[in-house]
């Protein structure tokens, strides 16, 4: 237990002493974890083996980043297929892995296998991002989640203490809890930071604020933002991240778009600078299980320039959730959920909305509003319709609440619509 916190302390420092690291330092440091990685992902996991054999790559044809596009991608599909006889590294028994599942809202759940190693280091990473915002041992910390995540032995004597509740917990449980326990750090997913900040102002609760606010998992909408920080005191922190890789890309205090964990992740956006393209992750600190080129299905924008803040990392930004969470217009074109934020988050009195598409030409939109705001509805339908193409059906209407996934996240945009065009 000693040894594990001390590698975790490490890795923690280490993070965050990179995050002032110049550039080129940052590019040649990741240039040697990757190298080192595909060499051990193609000797010892057959999933890259046979990968790479198929698409005649070998390691050794990778020498630097300017190399990076010749190494083959793993597509979320080829991983769903591969059973951890053959995503994991020869010799890491299925046993001694923890076992964790994503939600599946693409289509089947994922399975991945982290050994202990691999866990740690998601950890880890997970963690310096809060300590980038100022985390301290002594604080403790309130996770609301669908499922309970580990609890260690060391938070019973007071270090990282941890209160985890649940989801499916009636809100006014969570606020009083916070209330009661003074959390200094509060961490869930964005639509579920909407109703703790709701049930803390229904109920009039006294709170201290918490230092630290995480939203993750969810698209940060300016409506949610200013909810929390309204409720609560602290305005939220938005983080990037998948179950696959953990969290790798986090706003600082600028606000300025979100820094890449470029210390321990390499991401790649498929696109020019300052396009919007799909995202690409490698981590580099996943050795049972590597996760390299990774297909996300998630959007983005890549943009160059340093950070008021002063790190060095780079930056992404435009952040549009999912390929095929957008809703399909009949040009063949997508609109993501950057047109519905500018639009809907204007309105102070708009608590949460989504988007549904059933069929091509028509989409609805559910409204969650506070007290009676009979002409809001009209008026956010002509603002939306304004801006779509003649023809574009849109059903705007009124709703008391917004259904979760199973996973506990809420998607702004659903997509059902078989006719949507192909991802570019």
């Amino acid at each position: 237990m000693v040894l594990n916190a001390w590698r975790m302390q490490r890795l923690i420092r280490t993070a965050r002493a990179s995050s002032h690291w110049p550039p080129e330092k940052i590019r040649l440091a990741q240039a040697d974890q990757l190298r080192r990685l595909l060499r051990h992902a193609y000797d010892h996991v057959p999933l890259y083996r046979r990968l790479y054999d198929e698409a005649g790559f070998r390691p050794e044809m990778f020498r630097s980043l300017e190399d990076l596009q010749r190494v083959p991608r793993l597509t979320k599909q080829r991983l769903k297929r591969a059973g951890p006889e053959e995503a994991l590294a020869g010799g890491t028994p299925p046993s001694a892995c923890r076992l964790i599942k994503t939600s599946g809202s693409t289509g089947a759940p994922l399975h991945l296998y982290l050994d202990p190693s691999d866990n740690a280091w998601q950890r880890a990473v997970a963690w310096r991002i809060l300590f980038e915002h100022g985390f301290r041992y002594t604080d403790r910390t309130l996770e609301i989640r669908m499922t309970p995540g580990e609890s260690f032995s060391v938070q019973k004597l007071g270090v990282a203490p941890k209160d985890w509740v649940s989801i499916l917990d009636a809100p006014e449980s969570w606020a009083r809890c916070l209330a009661r326990r003074k959390h200094q750090v509060v961490v869930a997913c964005a639509s579920t930071l909407h109703a703790l900040a709701e049930a803390v102002e229904t109920q009039g609760l006294e709170i201290r604020p918490p230092r630290i606010v995480v939203s993750d998992s969810e698209v940060l909408t300016a409506a949610t933002s200013r909810w929390v920080e309204r409720a609560l005191g602290t305005v939220p922190v938005d983080v990037f991240g998948l179950a696959e890789v953990s969290n790798f890309a986090w706003q600082c205090e600028e606000r300025q778009g979100f820094h890449i964990s470029a210390d321990s992740h390499i991401v790649e956006v498929a696109a020019p600078p300052g396009d919007l393209g799909e995202v690409v992750v490698t981590a580099l600190g996943m050795w049972g299980m590597p996760i390299i080129r990774y297909e996300t299905g998630d959007l983005a924008q890549q943009v160059p320039g340093p950070c008021r803040c002063g790190r060095t990392l780079p930056l992404l930004t435009q952040l549009s959730g999912r390929v095929t969470d957008a809703v399909a217009l009949p040009d063949g074109s997508r609109l993501y959920w950057p047109y519905f934020h500018e639009i809907l988050g204007a309105h102070r009195d708009l608590e949460q909305w989504q988007v549904v598409q059933e069929r091509a030409g028509r989409a609805r939109v559910h409204l969650v509003l506070r007290g009676d705001q009979g002409d809001l509805v009209d008026r956010i339908r002509g603002e939306l319709q304004a801006g779509l193409p003649a023809g574009f059906g849109l059903d705007v209407a009124r709703c008391h609440g917004i259904r979760k996934e199973p996973s506990g996240k809420t998607r702004v945009i659903v997509s059902h619509c078989t006719d949507a065009p192909a991802a570019p």
